[in-house]
């Protein structure tokens, strides 16, 4: 996996990687919140990650992750973290601009030191670190359990956010606007990465732009969804169909 926000950096690994006949590409990201998702939901064996990005920045991500993580190289224009890059136990340190033969010798590190690193056997873990996947096809009481949760970045802080507490989403091209408790919060995130991350037993896709928690619904008048807290959400004509089929399983 690739995660940098800058596009000549990231071309530059993938470019790297597709000569590399021991790796194969599983996913590019271009922020850590995008990759924190992918990795819990691909498992890859080797992260090549950028430090210095928006929002979580690399060495916050790793934070996250559980004990046992995949291998980790950070890529870096500044020499400074290399201390910091060395007590988070990254495999290797390469820095920006980064040269073939230096890629390859922190490839051949990370595989001399796989069986220490791979998360490829099965490892009992957290549930709130389980796959996407996994958390998707709960059933509803385990998707508002306490223990699945989403972190949300907000300045320098990452605030714990449940499922049930978030009203309904509202997407703008690559951000999202979550409607969540009594606030709005922005994050940069595309639609469809969400989508696969909610329950799809709590959260219905009534238009190209929302996504609506089912027990946030108030009413239902023509094309249009009104919630608890009042606020206004269209169906698609697209969507209609299999939002009203969703819905009025509970009709009395």
């Amino acid at each position: 996996m690739i995660v940098d926000d800058e596009l000549v950096a990231r071309d530059l690994i993938q470019k790297y990687v597709s000569k590399t006949p021991d790796l194969e590409l599983v996913s590019v990201c271009s922020t850590a919140t995008e990759a924190l998702f992918q990795i819990r939901a691909l498992q890859p064996e080797l992260i090549f990650l950028d430090i210095e990005m928006p929002g979580i920045t690399g060495f916050e991500l790793l934070k996250l992750l559980p004990a046992v993580r995949p291998a980790v190289v950070m890529i870096t224009a500044d020499p400074s973290y290399a201390l910091e890059g060395y007590e988070q136990q990254v495999t290797d340190y390469l820095m920006k601009p980064v040269s073939f033969e230096r890629f390859s010798k922190a490839v051949n590190k990370a595989i001399q030191n796989r069986p220490a690193v791979a998360v490829a056997a099965p490892v009992e873990t957290p549930k709130e670190w389980q796959p996407a996947e996994q958390l998707v096809d709960q059933p509803l009481n385990a998707a508002k359990s306490q223990s699945d949760f989403l972190l949300l970045k907000e300045n320098k802080k990452l605030i714990r956010v449940r499922p049930e507490e978030i009203h309904f989403i509202e997407g703008m091209k690559d951000y999202l606007k979550l409607y969540w408790s009594d606030r709005v919060s922005v994050i940069h995130m595309k639609m469809s990465t969400i989508e696969d991350i909610l329950s799809k037993q709590l959260f219905l896709r009534v238009n190209r732009s929302y996504i609506i928690n089912k027990d946030a619904i108030h009413e239902i008048e023509g094309n249009e969804i009104t919630t608890r807290n009042g606020k206004k959400v269209p169906i698609g004509v697209t969507y209609r169909t299999d939002v009203m089929t969703a819905l009025l399983k509970n009709k009395i």
